[in-house]
């Protein structure tokens, strides 16, 4: 099991009689839903993060649609010419 440190937090009340009657409905402690709640806000951010590294990468190296040619597109929908879909590639000029 890995080690534990404990550590207090100051809740406002209202989120704090949230957390405990989500405790009493799934019958697990406050500290069990709080370090739940934790992990996955830590996990969902480092997923962002992440995914912004990958953005800004792929901007970097001129892998991506301009939001022009992406708005030209969407506004062809439905019409007679109809655009195909853009593909990523080299910077547009």
């Amino acid at each position: 099991m890995a080690s534990e440190s404990k550590f207090s937090i100051s809740l406002p009340d209202d989120l704090r009689s949230e957390v405990d009657d989500y405790a009493t409905l799934t019958r697990r402690s406050r500290a069990f839903i709080i370090k739940e709640a934790v992990a996955a806000y830590v996990g969902d951010q480092q997923a962002y993060l992440a995914s912004v590294r990958e953005a800004e990468r792929e901007a970097d190296e001129g892998t991506f649609v301009l939001g022009e040619t992406v708005a030209d597109w969407l506004a062809s929908w439905g019409s007679d010419s109809e655009l195909p879909a853009p593909e990523a590639g080299a910077a547009e000029t």
